[in-house]
This record gives structure tokens, sequence and C-alpha cells, in this order.
């Protein structure tokens, strides 16, 4: 390969390896358990501190199982996770990645929550397909910010409904208009 070429393919891995993390934040705030372990390879260990285990014992940790609704709908009535900056180091077919992230969440309390860490992973390519083979969590603070706005209540109505599943207008194809 020459250097473009070298280059090249760089940012597309790159490109590849941050869309799998993305994938799986999306399957996190949509409950989508495949969507979330389309990031992971089968065997892949996932430590976020309070579980530590296979990523499929890690879907049902958080979206639930036919035995508990897991920590997700436990805990909150809606939640987001926020991916900022990557640092990504590609080695051949192995990507080492270190994200930054935010989750921010309305808790049953009424209290919406923020907590800040990193998402430190290790990913492989196989048969063509970047997956996290490792992850290890960072909780780096938290912060709790009181009673939603009432603005937020008064104008929910107004905007698109959202599902913590796939009915969710993410889902929707094609996209059209709300009547």
């Amino acid at each position: 390969m020459t250097l473009t070429e070298d280059r090249i393919q760089y940012w597309l891995d790159r490109e590849e390896v941050v869309d799998c993390l993305r994938r799986c934040a999306r399957g996190m705030d949509r409950h989508d358990a495949g969507l979330i372990m389309s990031a992971y390879h089968p065997d892949a260990h996932d430590d976020h501190g309070t579980f530590q285990g296979s990523a499929t014992d890690f879907v049902s940790y958080v979206n639930g199982s036919n035995q508990s609704a897991g920590v997700h709908s436990d805990l909150f009535t809606t939640h987001q996770h926020y991916l900022m900056n990557h640092v990504v180091e590609i080695d051949d077919n192995q990507a080492h990645v270190e994200t930054y992230y935010l989750m921010s969440g309305l808790l049953h309390t009424g209290t919406a929550s923020l907590v800040g860490g990193r998402y430190v992973d290790r990913l492989e390519r196989r048969d063509g397909r970047w997956g996290i083979v490792v992850r290890r969590v960072t909780l780096e603070w938290s912060a709790d910010l009181g009673a939603p706005s009432p603005l937020t209540e008064q104008t929910a109505n107004a905007f698109t409904p959202w599902s913590w599943d796939r009915r969710d207008v993410s889902y929707e194809r094609p996209l059209t208009v709300r009547a």
C-alpha cells in the first residue's frame, strides 16, 4: 500500500470503530439488545464497575431479562449516553480506544442525574467486522440537578414521542412528516 492508501484505510477503520461505539450507545438508550450486541464480539468482557462479565450478561443487566427489569429501567424514566472525545490507536486488526462519555438521566424520584467518565476499549476486526472485545469504564464524577424544568413538562407533548424500543422514531424507515 502507498502512504495515501494506508491513511485512507486508517480513516475507514477509525470511522468503523467509532460507529461501533455509537451503535452501543444508541442501543443502550433504545434498550435494543441486538444493537448493543452488534458492537461486541460474542466472547467480549465488559467491566462497568457494578457489573463485570460477558457482554451478553451485561445487556441483561442494563436492559433486563425475564428475571428483572434491568438497572436502566429500575433507576431511570429516561436516559441518554453522549459520546465525546475519541482517541483511537489502530494496529492492524486491533484498536485501543478511549472515549469520554456523559450519561444523563431522569431518575424515578424526579431528580436529573449526570455521570461523566470514559470508556476504555479494545476492539478487534474479525471477519471484516470491528467489535469490542474488552470494555472498562471509568466513573470520574456525578451530580444531581434536582427536579426537571417545568418548561420540559409543559412542552413535552409538542415534540415527537420517544420509546425505549423499536417503536422509537429513530427506527422509522422512511422517516415521514408527523401528522
